[in-house]
């Protein structure tokens, strides 16, 4: 079977179809750790430089709990008492630095909400479950200063499954649950189903296999047996879980997993809302102007408004 990967359909925005049409984000072929996180850098500088413009926000370096983080506020300052933390992808081996801020800005300016990028821990350098640590470590810090019910956490792919595993991890600890959290373009599943076998089917270069969490080196150190690593196959463990809003797209290899992580979760009581993009591939509000970026952040910022408790001095 062949897939023309410049065809859509008429309800895919022409920004989108010339964006997805130009842009490759391929790496060199056999590329090293070193390679790839200089590669994926300069990808993320780049697309930030255009994100800083469309989207005004104030930034800081800061620690939280011994972690390095960015805290993101949105020009003018926070409209609302609602915290996020975002959980960058770059499959737990890439993406801190601009990469975090670039899923961080334009959330922080269209959400009116303080957002803590948090630099985790990468792989093959740390293993499972370092990045947990340093997230758990980063709530607790948050909790000290107020309410569960008021923090968010949100990431996407590889920042999904951590976001996940963080609530896992927070349910086994007894920790108060976050207000609500955000799982785009991955969820706390293996990265498989029908769309891991067509996504790549879809991409305009030669086509290559969809990735895989078990073969990731972060998880070389767990098994996909761990309830703490893959919670989406543990009813018991989903039936804590905060309200959750999951996002992915037709040509996302991820998109089976998210869709059955949000009947997981519906079938544990849990709250959940689900979000698909025809036409759009992995990750794609990375182009933070798209016209389907714009309604992601839209979207993200609704639920988090909804879901975050805040003082009534402060709703309007």
């Amino acid at each position: 079977m062949t897939i023309d990967p410049h065809r859509f359909a008429d309800w895919v925005s022409g920004e989108a179809r010339e964006a997805l049409a130009g842009d490759s984000t391929v790496p060199p072929p056999g590329a090293s750790i070193e390679v790839l996180r200089q590669h994926y850098g300069r990808f993320c500088e780049h697309r930030l430089a255009q994100s800083r413009t469309a989207y005004p926000v104030a930034i800081a370096e800061v620690e939280r709990a011994g972690v390095p983080c960015h805290l993101v506020e949105p020009a003018g300052g926070a409209r609302h008492a609602g915290q996020l933390i975002c959980l960058h992808g770059g499959a737990f081996m890439w993406g801190a630095g601009a990469g975090a801020l670039l899923e961080a800005v334009p959330v922080a300016a269209v959400s009116g909400m303080r957002v803590i990028a948090v630099e985790y821990r990468l792989a093959p350098e740390h293993c499972f479950p370092a990045a947990v640590e340093d997230v758990v470590a980063v709530y607790r810090h948050l909790l000290a200063d107020g309410s569960a019910a008021r923090l968010g956490i949100y990431g996407c792919s590889a920042g999904a499954a951590l976001t996940a595993q963080a609530v896992a991890r927070m349910i086994r600890d007894r920790l108060p649950v976050p207000g609500g959290i955000a799982m785009l373009h991955a969820a706390g599943l293996e990265l498989a189903g029908d769309s891991a076998m067509t996504a790549p089917l879809f991409q305009p270069s030669p086509a290559t296999a969809a990735p895989s969490f078990a073969t990731m080196p972060y998880f070389s150190s767990t098994t996909p047996d761990d309830p703490l690593a893959m919670p989406g196959n543990h009813p018991d463990l989903l039936r804590h879980f905060p309200p959750a809003l999951l996002v992915t797209a037709t040509r996302d290899f991820a998109a089976s997993s998210v869709s059955v992580m949000h009947r997981r979760l519906l079938a544990a009581g849990v709250e959940a809302e689900f979000m698909l993009f025809d036409g759009m591939g992995h990750a794609h509000h990375m182009a933070t102007t798209l016209p389907e970026s714009r309604e992601t952040f839209a979207a993200l910022a609704r639920f988090f408004a909804r879901v975050l408790e805040q003082p009534e001095a402060l709703r309007s």
